[in-house]
C-alpha cells in the first residue's frame, strides 16, 4: 500500500513538474516575441503596413523594409511616408519611404529605408502619411 501511495506521490511530482517548465517556456516565448513587437503590422489611414524588418548591416548601418497595401476603395494620393522610431529613452530617428505618388485600390508596394544608424533599441514604430 505504501508503494502505491508513493508511486502515485511520484506522478503527481513529475506531471507538476513537466507542466511547471511548459508554463516557463510558454512565459518565455511570449516575451521573447514581446521585444520586436514595434514590428507588429498597422494600418494608418487606409493603408496597412505589413511584414516590417530591421536589419542591422555589419558596416552599423540599418536597413528598414515594411509591405504597405491600399486597403481603400479608390486611389491613394501621398508624397512620401515618415517612419518614426522611437528608443528607450525618447530620441526619435525618421526615416522616409517614397513609393509613387498614388497606390491604386488593392495596389501593394515596398518601402525599404536606410540609415547610418544602429536602430536595435527601437521600442516604438510610427508612420507617418504625407499627402
Amino acid at each position: 500500500m505504501k508503494n502505491i501511495l508513493n508511486r502515485k506521490k511520484n506522478k503527481i511530482i513529475g506531471i507538476s513538474i513537466i507542466v511547471l517548465a511548459l508554463i516557463l517556456i510558454g512565459i518565455r516565448i511570449s516575451l521573447s516575441s514581446g521585444e520586436s513587437s514595434y514590428l507588429k503590422n498597422q494600418n494608418v489611414d487606409g493603408l496597412s503596413f505589413e511584414n516590417a524588418k530591421l536589419n542591422v548591416n555589419n558596416d552599423g548601418t540599418t536597413t528598414f523594409t515594411v509591405d504597405v497595401y491600399n486597403e481603400n476603395k479608390t486611389e491613394y494620393p501621398l508624397k512620401y511616408i515618415d517612419i518614426k522610431f522611437k528608443d528607450e529613452h525618447g530620441e526619435i530617428t525618421t526615416l522616409t519611404g517614397y513609393i509613387g505618388e498614388k497606390l491604386e485600390s488593392d495596389e501593394g508596394r515596398v518601402i525599404e529605408a536606410s540609415t547610418d544608424k544602429d536602430l536595435q533599441d527601437t521600442v516604438s514604430l510610427e508612420y507617418a502619411i504625407n499627402k
